[in-house]
């Protein structure tokens, strides 16, 4: 994962917002039973995630509770296990 600089932090944001509607998007698009179309676009906004938390704490900014769950959520639905 590289850190962006700060001056990067609306780009970074900008993928977030675009990887929840692409999470959004899967999920209404129609699938066949007991598939999940959605994981890979999951994975890519976990990626997102990641990437505009850690630029967050470089600047020193506190990561906004909504933004803590939802990581806290996504890994672990992939198991993923960080502090």
């Amino acid at each position: 994962m590289t850190i962006k600089h700060a001056q990067d932090m609306p780009a970074l944001l900008g993928a977030v917002l675009r990887a929840r509607s692409e999470v959004h998007g899967a999920r209404r698009a129609k699938s066949a039973p007991g598939t999940r179309p959605e994981v890979p676009e999951q994975q890519a906004l976990l990626t997102a995630l990641e990437t505009y938390a850690a630029a967050l704490l470089v600047r020193g900014s506190p990561v906004p509770y909504r933004l803590h769950n939802e990581l806290a959520m996504y890994r672990a639905m992939f198991n993923i296990r960080r502090p």
